[in-house]
């Protein structure tokens, strides 16, 4: 059974949760970061201590040590109750603990509540220090306690100094490099927001705007994530060089477009409609209607001039043309052009996520899926000009499937805090929903192309150059999530032959967690892969320990997508790409087994990895990275592009044999 908590006997050397180190009186650090070469403290600098942090104290929940057997009991294969997911709609009753998997999402939240001791030990400990009752308030899952204190207020709470932080970007952020706990308190908190995470945007500061959060998923100067733009083929600034091609199954090696992908995958338009699709995209990132018409004329002609996604915008997230360039509508326009053309007539959702103010981070989607997960990771209502003024917590129901084209690093964020995090994945997999997320683009280095110094990547400790210890990306290391791969066709190969590692522009990110322990579902993939196709690398590369998460989980191609960005079809690169394409892949399953009566897949990866012949084995190429060769695909699972592409025609009489 796996736990989503610290492997602490296998990483123990990469762990960011501190030990109980004395400080003073009877508080001990809590969190601690080893710091970072991307962002120093501001010398002689220090934020005004009257400046309001919206300071959130993760509760410790209950019962997630039974969290991962009832996510499987709906998602193994062999589960007699494979695919009775959680359902809103059903009568309340809470049942006992051999009937987890009849919970309802209302009962779910009762599982997981902290207990009312935890609940009364941190409230008391805030008045005690100071704060009045009337400041502190409960989530609705009972899981946050939530008060806004002046940074002085916080620094004496937390026994911490909070400072201004500058990136090498010349961003700004305010932080602290640890922060204590009382030490008979400290069993009750997972984490305490904003501390040492630089992923919180501060209240009621004139400059804040330029104190905004480090990490905004649709922020290109942070996010390495998003896809490379390559020549433009057709249009304005068409490459002059370039003779434009056809495009057909002949030019799929050269440039990929939906028939392509169906080709590659052995899948067939979309004819039911009867299932739900998700992409999340983050402002500033959005997708112009003008392109999505320009590619539909071009590549996708069954669909209709005019076709949009259904928008869902979370937190103030809007579809803001005010700016447009590559780096402002490639990701979006690249992800809803792909995922609608290859489920249509199916309705493509857009979870457009935070304002153009504060931007949002993935804590922000989630809270609007989940009230009481609500971290408020930015502040709503914002009460700075063309701030949000509400607040969106619940205030969605989740798609069957979900596709995000984004991620950071685990050495970005605490180990608490990924955890934290991951169990909402988990969560939403319980209710049904196939979570994907791209596994990166710079192969075995992190977010930025950058690696960490020895063995600290946990620590947030980066080295200044492209050597170093792997960076493992996060969301994808979450075990709850499916990650995936970046593939390519083989240079002059023809669309039907066996594809590569995406070696053209990216890199497939892959390797191992420093943060979470190796699933159930995956040990014996991951067991083979070290027996047959052991690195060479040391610990001194990555965390060899055995024991740990690998990922990607699958992939899919990654190269030369024909994409309309800006009035121009050009070639674009990424796992970006992969993400959405996969999971349009099992929106057809869905379709399929919704017609036939059936619930939709939910988390897949149990059954992949139980089934991993309706794959597409991928055994070449690699994912370099950190001034090493990174690691290579082989049969079987491996760090680089996982159990392999989806192969439709494979793939659907399994999971339709399901219950």
């Amino acid at each position: 059974m796996l736990l989503p908590i610290l492997a602490t006997a296998a990483v123990a050397a990469f762990a960011t949760v501190a030990t109980a180190l004395p400080t003073s009186a009877n508080h001990v650090v809590h969190e601690k970061r080893s710091g970072s070469s991307s962002w120093s403290p501001m010398q002689g600098v220090k934020p005004d201590g009257r400046i309001t942090l919206p300071v959130r104290i993760g509760l410790t929940e209950s019962n997630l040590h039974r969290g991962d057997d009832i996510l499987m009991e709906v998602s193994d294969p062999a589960s007699d109750k494979y695919g009775k997911h959680l359902a809103a709609e059903e009568v309340m009753r809470y049942p006992s603990p051999a009937h987890t998997a009849d919970l309802t999402l209302e009962q779910i939240v009762e599982l997981f509540a902290p207990q009312p001791k935890t609940i009364d030990v941190v409230r008391n400990w805030l008045v005690s220090s100071g704060i009045e009752s009337s400041r502190i308030s409960l989530s609705r899952g009972r899981n946050w306690l939530n008060v806004n204190a002046s940074i002085a207020e916080a620094e004496a709470l937390l026994k911490t100094e909070y400072k201004i932080y500058e990136h090498s970007t010349g961003q700004k952020h305010i932080a602290c490099e640890e922060y204590s706990v009382p030490q008979e308190i400290q069993e009750h908190i997972d984490l305490i927001m904003p501390t040492i995470h630089f992923d919180t945007k501060i209240v009621g500061d004139p400059e804040r705007r330029k104190l905004k959060r480090t990490f905004n998923p649709g922020d290109s100067n942070n996010n390495g994530f998003l896809p490379k733009k390559g020549p433009t083929i057709l249009g304005p600034g068409a490459d002059p060089d370039l003779a434009p091609l056809p495009f057909a199954l002949t030019t799929c090696n050269s440039q990929i477009t939906p028939d392509c992908l169906r080709a590659l995958y052995n899948f067939t338009n979309g004819t039911l409609a009867k299932s739900s699709y998700a992409v999340v995209e983050y402002t500033p990132q959005a997708y112009l209607q003008s392109d999505l018409n320009l590619f539909y004329s071009n590549l996708a002609r069954q669909i209709p001039a005019g076709t949009a996604p259904t928008f869902d915008s979370i937190d103030g997230g809007v579809d803001q043309t005010t700016t447009q360039s590559f780096d402002d509508n490639g990701e979006s326009d690249l992800d809803l052009q792909y995922a609608i053309a290859l489920v249509y007539p199916q309705t493509v959702t857009l979870y457009q996520t935070g304002d153009t103010v504060e931007g949002a981070s993935f804590n922000n989607f989630l809270d609007a899926l989940d009230s009481s997960y609500y971290t408020s990771d930015a502040t709503y209502p914002d009460p700075n000009s063309g701030g949000y003024k509400k607040q969106d917590c619940g205030r969605y129901t989740a798609t069957s499937v979900i596709s995000t084209s984004y991620g950071s690093n685990e050495a970005d964020l605490s180990a608490a805090y990924e955890v934290r995090q991951c169990n909402e994945y988990m969560k939403l997999g319980m209710a049904g929903t196939t979570i994907l997320y791209s596994s990166g683009d710079n192969g075995v280095a992190g977010n930025g192309a950058e690696c960490c110094t020895k063995a600290k990547c946990a620590g947030g400790t980066y080295n200044s150059g492209k050597t170093g210890t792997f960076n493992p990306s996060f969301p994808g290391t979450c075990p709850y999530v499916t990650s995936v791969g970046a593939t390519q066709i083989v240079s002059g190969a023809s669309v039907t032959a066996p594809e590569e590692a995406c070696e053209t522009v990216i890199y497939s990110g892959g390797g191992f967690s420093n943060v979470f322990a190796m699933p159930s579902y995956q040990s014996s993939a991951v067991k083979s892969y070290f027996t047959n196709h052991k690195p060479s690398y040391t610990a001194t590369q990555y965390n060899n320990s055995e024991t740990v998460r690998g990922y990607p989980d699958v992939s899919a191609n990654g190269a030369n997508y024909a994409v309309a960005v800006d009035g121009s079809i050009s070639l674009v690169y990424g796992t970006s790409a992969s993400s959405p394409t996969f999971g349009s892949v099992i929106t057809l399953i869905n379709e399929q087994r919704v017609n036939a009566g059936k619930s939709a897949v939910g988390f897949i990866n149990p059954t992949l990895y139980a089934n991993p012949s309706i794959l597409n084995d991928i055994t070449s190429g690699g994912n370099q990275g950190c001034g090493t060769a990174g690691f290579t695909a082989v049969s079987g699972w491996d760090p680089v592009t996982g159990l392999g592409t989806p192969n439709y025609g494979k793939m659907l009489p399994v999971f339709m044999a399901l219950p």
